[in-house]
């Protein structure tokens, strides 16, 4: 089983700015659509949107803009956020409960603008896939 420690930075007071945010959601909309739509994803992160969305005080919802991994690399910079974004990824792909080829490709096109190497992605991947096939999903405070 995962340990706290082996998750971070994901579930720790990362500090996001709202380009940051919206980039890293937009980011997981092209994942998840990369194998087609499921329910469980898409009420992921129309469940990140209404956090964003109550964190900035929007009185609409936000619209998603496109997002490729170039993008990505090009508006978020922190190692720790880009880190959390791709744990992110992971958790979005097993949120219907497979792990699709597909997504796994897209994610690896995202690490890889990132400056992730494949290995450290595949730890990364390993990790996250460890805590979610735990069932042990509680909050890890």
């Amino acid at each position: 089983m995962s340990q706290r420690a082996d998750l971070a930075p994901l579930f720790t007071d990362l500090a996001l700015s709202a380009d940051d945010a919206t980039a890293i959601v937009a980011a997981l909309h092209d994942v998840a659509e990369s194998d087609g739509k499921h329910d469980q994803e898409v009420d992921m992160i129309r469940g990140f949107i209404e956090v964003l969305d109550a964190d900035l005080g929007a009185t609409t919802p936000t619209q998603l803009p496109a997002m490729t991994p170039e993008k990505l690399a090009a508006t978020i910079t922190s190692p720790d956020v880009r880190t959390a974004a791709l744990q992110c990824a992971v958790l979005l792909a097993w949120a219907d409960g497979v792990f699709s080829e597909q997504e796994r490709s897209r994610i690896v096109a995202y690490a890889t603008a990132l400056g992730v190497s494949r290995p450290d992605y595949d730890k990364l991947e390993g990790t996250v896939t460890e805590w979610v096939k735990s069932g042990d999903l509680g909050p890890l405070f």
